[in-house]
């Protein structure tokens, strides 16, 4: 049985959200400076700290409120909910589902089912609710479009058309102004016996940062059988002209989309890039440009032999231009040794002119 990781709570006095810092793209083993979380929260409440043992953390400030904005905004989904994990669990499927947030009035003969901030929910999630709930529908109520709430996003219309493509959109009337987050537990709750939702734990399994929005927003797409909801799956082209085979992008990339195969092929995986763009960084001679795929399958960048080289025997891939017999010594050196053989003769020509 794999051994399970209990993510980190945001702030002690609201643990309904967590980090799993193995997850996440800014914390080692891969520090790439992603801050999509920290960006995503209207209050300015996240915040990466450094910690004694070199690693760092994900903190939530006094004014964090508990919306769960951040949620949605993590490519590699390293926040996670225990409200949502209750939803999505307790889902029937088949039936319809008729999501609240916190201020909307509810009447007894239409019950919702409530989450703090309707806003937590991002398109994969949205389209895994809808996929689950076919041939029913998913109902969001927003307490009057959300004018005037503490929690409303920058750019609500943004949000508001991505839900529109999986749900029905109403607008209810509010019943109380806007509130922090609480523990999920209510006294009904506590009578019945029924534990406060937690937070899911995570298997070692499946705890390195993965596209799984993007695969899960698929899944849905084609559950649901509309190609016209399904994300749209990020791109890479390879300049082969400047490619110097070296591929370090591969050995940065944090999901393995990129891969360099034992015969020297470079490949890319759409369905499992985060389009984190730590490969175009690492690339010295900016070969990689990002785009759209076309497609969903694997795609080989380029197509290159492996072989030994002469001088330190590690194998290597010639550069497209490098196998010609104009330039012979490059086909069988690779460019470690020639930069090293470079070196010592700008140092030579230093001292001997």
């Amino acid at each position: 049985m794999p051994s399970l990781l209990t993510p980190s709570a945001l702030r002690h006095s609201q643990p309904g959200i967590g980090w799993i810092s193995s997850r996440c793209l800014q914390a080692p083993p891969h520090p790439l400076a992603c801050t999509r979380c920290i960006d995503a929260c209207p209050v300015e409440a996240l915040a990466f700290h450094e910690d004694d043992d070199d690693g760092v953390s994900l903190l939530a400030s006094d004014a964090c409120h508990g919306c769960g904005q951040c949620l949605p905004a993590c490519p590699s989904e390293a926040l996670v909910s225990a409200d949502i994990e209750a939803l999505v669990v307790g889902q029937t499927e088949g039936e319809p589902l008729r999501l609240g947030c916190h201020r909307v009035m509810e009447t007894e003969h239409s019950p919702l089912t409530r989450l703090h901030c309707l806003h937590a929910l991002g398109p994969d999630l949205l389209a895994s609710l809808a996929a689950r709930a076919t041939p029913e529908a998913v109902a969001l109520h927003l307490p009057e479009g959300c004018h005037g709430c503490d929690a409303a996003p920058a750019e609500p219309e943004r949000w508001l058309e991505q839900a529109r493509r999986f749900c029905h959109i109403s607008n209810s009337p509010a019943s109380s102004d806007f509130r922090a987050a609480r523990p999920s537990v209510s006294r009904r709750d506590l009578l019945r016996g029924r534990p406060a939702p937690r937070l899911p734990a995570i298997a070692d399994d499946d705890a390195a940062p993965k596209a799984r929005r993007l695969q899960r927003q698929r899944a849905a797409a084609e559950a649901l059988g509309d190609t016209r909801v399904a994300p749209i799956l990020p791109g890479l082209a390879l300049n082969t002209d400047a490619c110097r085979a070296h591929s370090v992008c591969a050995r940065v990339c944090p999901t393995e989309a990129l891969r360099e195969t034992p015969e020297g092929e470079l490949t890319f995986d759409p369905q499992a890039c985060l389009d984190c763009g730590h490969c175009l960084t690492a690339c010295p001679e900016g070969a990689l440009a990002t785009g759209e795929s076309i497609g969903k399958e694997t795609v080989t960048l380029r197509k290159a032999r492996r072989i030994d080289c002469f001088l330190c025997g590690r194998p290597f891939t010639p550069h497209a231009g490098e196998d010609t017999p104009d330039d012979i010594e490059n086909a069988t050196t690779c460019p470690a040794c020639r930069r090293e053989a470079a070196l010592m003769q700008e140092s030579f020509d230093d001292h001997f002119g």
